[in-house]
């Protein structure tokens, strides 16, 4: 299947064509890593559960997809040329220059359970009447109403490339460098689409494309794998690449 889209673009160094559908993810648990093999056969996911702390890290397991024909296979264990792929997919710094690096910012951010002010009239001034529950009624109920979360944005180059809200912070989650000669990343932007930018600020957004996760580029720069939810499966996609 090929999306129908519209591209927005700003004088990037690539293009990013329609993607098309290779296969669908009927797997265990969440997507976590996504890796492509050096000849560009195969691609590797790995997949986790969570547990009570909400961290993915609970019954890994692994599957290998062949990029030719879209079949899925359990695995035994992460393939070692995964492993090194994932390594420069998800680090800090740009292939192209140790210089350029995403900046990670840790913030705490207040949610409340309602839009309206919780409390009863002590929250609103005023004091509390037989009806109203007590003081102390009136503070715990304001304490459940709200809850603090953990928040983590990455930044490159001054593009949002990653944000987790009240979710594991996983590097490599929500972006994936390109080849060092291509210099660009590929990345999910604030509106859940696949997006990519070059070292000059040049950025291109692919319309159609939702709820990415683990974009990937291939090892010769032709490809950018990702992955989409849909339900409870996950969809595979691969856009070509053209300079």
């Amino acid at each position: 299947m090929t999306m129908t889209m519209a591209v927005i673009a700003v004088t990037v160094a690539v293009q990013i064509g329609a993607p098309t559908k290779a296969a669908t993810l009927e797997v265990k648990g969440e997507p976590i890593r996504l890796a492509w093999s050096e000849d560009g056969s195969q691609l590797a996911v790995q997949t986790a559960e969570r547990d009570k702390a909400g961290m993915m890290t609970v019954n890994p397991r692994f599957y290998l997809v062949a990029v030719g024909n879209g079949s899925v296979t359990s695995a035994p264990a992460w393939p070692e040329w995964a492993d090194k792929y994932w390594a420069w997919k998800s680090n800090n710094a740009a292939p192209w220059s140790a210089a350029t690096t995403i900046d990670l910012k840790q913030d705490q951010k207040t949610m409340s359970a309602t839009s309206a002010p919780m409390g009863g009239s002590l929250a609103k001034g005023g004091t509390a009447s037989p009806t109203a529950g007590t003081a102390a009624e009136d503070v715990a109920s304001h304490a459940y109403g709200s809850q603090t979360v953990n928040t983590v944005t990455l930044t490159l180059l001054g593009e949002t490339v990653g944000y987790f809200e009240g979710m594991q912070f996983i590097p490599g989650y929500t972006f994936g460098w390109s080849p060092k000669d291509l210099a660009s990343i590929a990345y999910v932007n604030g509106g859940g689409h696949l997006a990519v930018m070059d070292k000059d600020k040049g950025r291109q957004q692919v319309d159609g494309t939702k709820n990415v996760l683990l974009p990937a580029w291939s090892a010769d720069g032709a490809k950018i794998a990702f992955l989409e939810k849909a339900g409870k499966k996950y969809e595979l996609y691969l856009a070509p690449v053209t300079r």
